[in-house]
C-alpha cells in the first residue's frame, strides 16, 4: 500500500515525478547483453556483477512481449519482492531483540517509510540491502557462516554491505576466536572473488575500479554534507576554504569514526545484538555523510536498521518519520527546481540558494538528532567503562 501511495501520490498530490532514469539505464545494459556486449569486458560498468541478476530476470518478459514497459514493471516487482524480504528480516530481527509487539511495530514503521519506498520503486538498492539484512538476521540467530555469505553477496551487488563485516566478525568472536572468524570470512569471500572477479581480469583491470568504495574522479554532489559544510564556511561566512580541504577533513572524520566504532565492537565486554545493529547503522551513515558523492537512494541502506532500533519509544519513531520527510523533500520534490546533482540552481546567496542550503542542513540535523536518540552513545560509553572496571577488578 505504501508503494502504491508513493507511486500515485508523488505526481498527483505533490506534482513531482517518478524517477525512471536508473531503470532505463538497467534496461539499456540488459539489451547490450543480448547484443553480445559484456560488462567489464567490452565496456566499463559502474556497479558490481550481481546487479545483472535482477536485470536479466526483468529482461525476460521484456523480450517475450517485445515491450520495454514489461522490463520496468518486472524490475519494480523484483525490488518490491526484495523489500518484502527486508520487511520480514526487520520483523524477525526485532523479534530477536524484543517482544512480538515491538517486532510488529518495527515492521510497520519500515513498511510505511515512504521516502525509502520511493527509491525501492525506482532504483536497485533494495537488492543489496536485502542481502545486508539477511546477513544481519543470520548473524543474530547464530548462523554466522550464512551471515558472512549474505555480506559477501551484498558486496558483489553494491559494495556497501561490506561495511557490516568487521562488526559481524567482532560480534562472532565472543563465542569463537578472531583467527577462526577471519578464516570463515576467507572461506566465503575468496571463492566468490574467484568466480566474480578473476575471470574478468583476463580482459583488463577495469573491474577492480567497480569495487573502489570512494570514487574520487567524480564531481562533488551538491546534496552532500561536504558540499553543505563548504557552502556555509565559504559562501555564507566567507572563509577561504576549498571543497578539497573540507573533503580531507571529512575523510579524517570518517577514518577516526570507523576506527572508534571498530574499537567499541572489540572492547565491548559481552555479545550484544543491539550494539551490533547500532554500530552497523552508524558506520553506514558515517560513510554516507563523509564522502563527496551521495545519491538520495542511500536512505534505503540504513532505514531498516533505523526502524528496528527506534520502536522502543514513540519519540524515536516520530524522528524516523521526520528523516523520511526531509529526505522526500530533498528528492524528488526539490530536485531540478532547487538543485541538480552537482550545483544549486539558484545564484549564490539568493533566496532560493539559502532555501536549498537550509533544507540540506535541516535534513542532516534531523538525521543526527534521530541517530543520537536511537544509538544513545553515552549509554554505550558507560557500558564500556563498566566493562573495563569489572575486568580490572
Amino acid at each position: 500500500m505504501t508503494k502504491l501511495l508513493v507511486l500515485v501520490g508523488t505526481p498527483v498530490i505533490f506534482h513531482s515525478f517518478i524517477d525512471y532514469f536508473d531503470i532505463g539505464f538497467y534496461l539499456e545494459h540488459g539489451v547490450m547483453l543480448t547484443q553480445g556486449q559484456l560488462p567489464y569486458v567490452h565496456y566499463f560498468f559502474d556497479y558490481p556483477v550481481l546487479i545483472f541478476i535482477p536485470i536479466v530476470i526483468a529482461l525476460v518478459p521484456a523480450l517475450l512481449f517485445q515491450n520495454a514497459l514489461a522490463f520496468f514493471y518486472s524490475f519494480q516487482a523484483l525490488m518490491v519482492l526484495c523489500d518484502i524480504v527486508i520487511t520480514v528480516c526487520v520483523y524477525l530481527i526485532a523479534l530477536k531483540l524484543g517482544s512480538e509487539k515491538t517486532a510488529l511495530y518495527a515492521g510497520l514503521v519500515y513498511a510505511t517509510a515512504f521516502s525509502a519506498a520511493y527509491f525501492i520503486l525506482t532504483k536497485y538498492d533494495a537488492f543489496p540491502t536485502c542481502f545486508l539484512m539477511i546477513a544481519l538476521l543470520f548473524t543474530l540467530y547464530g548462523q554466522k557462516i550464512m551471515g558472512y555469505l549474505g555480506t559477501a553477496l551484498g558486496f558483489f551487488a553494491k559494495i556497501f554491505p561490506i561495511i557490516a563485516l568487521p562488526f559481524m566478525v567482532l560480534y562472532n568472536t565472543h563465542s569463537s576466536s578472531l583467527k577462526q572468524e577471519i578464516l570463515n570470512v576467507c572461506r566465503i569471500f575468496i571463492p566468490l572473488a574467484v568466480i566474480f572477479i578473476v575471470p574478468f581480469l583476463f580482459f583488463g583491470k577495469d573491474i577492480l575500479r567497480t569495487y573502489l568504495p570512494v570514487r574520487t574522479g567524480m564531481e562533488y554532489y551538491s546534496n552532500t554534507a561536504t558540499f553543505t559544510i563548504y557552502s556555509w564556511l565559504h559562501d555564507v561566512f566567507g572563509l577561504g576554504v576549498s571543497l578539497d580541504m573540507v573533503l580531507t577533513v571529512m575523510f579524517a572524520i570518517m577514518g577516526i569514526g570507523l576506527l572508534a566504532l571498530v574499537y567499541t565492537a572489540w572492547a565491548f565486554p559481552r555479545k550484544d545484538p543491539m550494539l551490533l545493529l547500532k554500530l552497523v547503522l552508524v558506520a553506514i551513515v558515517l560513510v554516507i555523510f563523509c564522502v563527496k558523492v551521495r545519491s538520495p537512494q542511500y536512505i534505503v541502506w540504513f532505514t531498516p536498521i533505523l526502524c528496528i532500533l527506534a520502536v522502543d519509544d514513540y519519540r524515536k519513531i516520530i524522528l524516523v518519520y521526520l528523516v523520511q520527510i526531509t529526505a522526500f523533500i530533498e528528492f524528488p520534490l526539490m530536485f531540478g527546481a532547487y538543485y541538480t546533482s552537482t550545483v544549486y540552481t539558484n545564484p549564490t546567496l539568493s533566496g532560493g540558494w539559502y532555501l536549498t542550503l537550509a533544507a540540506f542542513t535541516l535534513e542532516y540535523l534531523v538525521l543526527f538528532v534521530c541517530l543520537w536518540f536511537v544509538i544513545n552513545p553515552l549509554g554505550i560509553v558507560r557500558k564500556l567503562r563498566m566493562g573495563k572496571s569489572k575486568a580490572a577488578s
